[in-house]
């Protein structure tokens, strides 16, 4: 029988490969400056700007098995449960992602983790730019290939034309191919199989972990979240729920 489901499988497996082979290095770098940021006792701000880019910053947060020190930042003009649209008209929009940021309370030295699949859009790029002129570490998750391959004059750029890789003080690249798809049918025009959802997850949740092993090492315990549904769960969650649920607005 003819399926899709083996070839993309394929695909995916290939690309996690690249990954490993490629960002341990990257996700070294990273993990150090949110253990860095732990052992400070101070938050982890994660934005996603826009359209399914949220899906990276809401893996790390609210997560079983993920860090309970994560700041998301969720607006919901840009989010698709605010319009889909509507979503991507505004992360095209200069002057937004700044915003949103700047409504944060930061300190130079904090981070900010841009979850942004294609990593050029005007939202994405204002936000790294804001976050630099606050003196915060920028540690990004985009696609070096789909930025390089997007054209300087395409209407979702920011007006300066920077790719979010350039601006960030560590970039993880997570590979997802130009397009998004890697599935082509015969006489159907448009690729299928979309794969950043899967890639950048394997991406947030590597550097989850690694992180966690690192304040091992440094002799420090990690806040992180028990999933609720498990016996135990909400008993084991309480102690960060009393530690961050003043700090952070989306709990």
């Amino acid at each position: 029988m003819n399926t899709t489901i083996d070839p993309y499988l394929a695909e995916i497996t290939n690309l996690l490969a690249t990954i490993r082979q490629e960002e341990g290095d990257r996700i070294l770098a990273a993990a150090r400056i949110l253990q860095d940021q732990i052992s400070r006792d101070r938050l982890i701000t994660v934005f996603g700007v826009s359209g399914h880019s949220v899906i990276g910053c809401e893996e790390f947060f609210w997560r079983a098995g993920g860090l309970a020190c994560i700041n998301p930042l969720f607006d919901l003009s840009l989010n698709l449960s605010g319009g889909g649209l509507k979503s991507t008209r505004l992360e095209r929009v200069p002057g937004v992602g700044d915003k949103i940021l700047a409504s944060q309370q930061t300190a130079p030295g904090d981070v900010l983790i841009l979850t942004s699949i294609y990593g050029m859009n005007a939202a994405t790029i204002d936000a790294a730019l804001e976050a630099r002129k606050r003196g915060l570490r920028v540690i990004a998750i985009t696609s070096r290939q789909h930025a390089a391959a997007t054209p300087a004059d395409f209407p979702a750029r920011h007006p300066s034309g920077q790719n979010l890789a350039d601006l960030a003080e560590v970039t993880i690249d997570n590979h997802v191919p130009h397009g998004d798809c890697l599935i082509h049918l015969p006489g159907f025009e448009q690729p299928l199989g979309p794969c950043s959802t899967i890639l950048v997850s394997f991406c947030v949740q590597w550097l989850v972990m690694e992180t966690v092993r690192l304040c091992q090492e440094a002799g420090l315990v990690a806040p992180v979240w028990r999933s609720a549904n498990t016996v135990g769960g909400d008993a084991s969650n309480a102690a960060c729920l009393e530690r961050f649920l003043p700090r952070v607005k989306a709990l």
